[in-house]
């Protein structure tokens, strides 16, 4: 009987693992003689894609890219993509950080990815408390490169 849960908890790590770009977690407990099983699904903020990077594995809805939020060509966070806009995504949670890149309404990387606090998602002028901010014109050249110690600039390139 035990060769049997430990097949079937195997089967579904090997199912799970192969669901790519999907924060699909798995989790394995032994106490005693009794195996649990526990499962998690992040669910994403919303879908830049309205559904084309939306896979449904019977019922199971796995979207692959998270959008945080959108803002206009002002930087002000509207509800949905506006044209001459940008969308901020989530690619990551880091302990209580979250790892994000802004990017063009047409798609193009706007920013390398950064760290922000939940605090700062939502604000378009947000930068990484620690580290560089290399954000980029419309056309892949550099615009500048910001580098952040203790939330402050402590120098810039243009």
């Amino acid at each position: 009987m035990m060769k049997k849960r430990n097949f079937a908890a195997a089967a579904c790590v090997v199912l799970l693992a192969g669901c790519s770009g999907s924060n699909v977690l798995l989790g394995l407990g032994f106490a005693g003689r009794h195996l649990g099983l526990g499962t998690g699904l992040s669910i994403p903020v919303g879908s830049r894609n309205n559904g084309s990077n939306v896979q449904d594995l019977g019922g199971l809805r796995i979207i692959e890219e998270q959008v945080v939020t959108y803002f206009d060509a002002q930087g002000k966070a509207v509800p949905n993509e506006v044209k001459g806009g940008y969308y901020r995504q989530l690619l990551s949670r880091q302990g209580r950080g979250y790892l994000v890149q802004d990017f063009y309404e047409s798609g193009q990387k706007r920013s390398d990815a950064m760290l922000l606090t939940r605090e700062n998602l939502y604000d378009f002028r947000a930068h990484p408390q620690n580290g560089v901010l290399t954000t980029y014109a419309i056309n892949g050249n550099i615009l500048y490169q910001q580098n952040f110690r203790n939330g402050k600039m402590v120098s810039a390139s243009y």
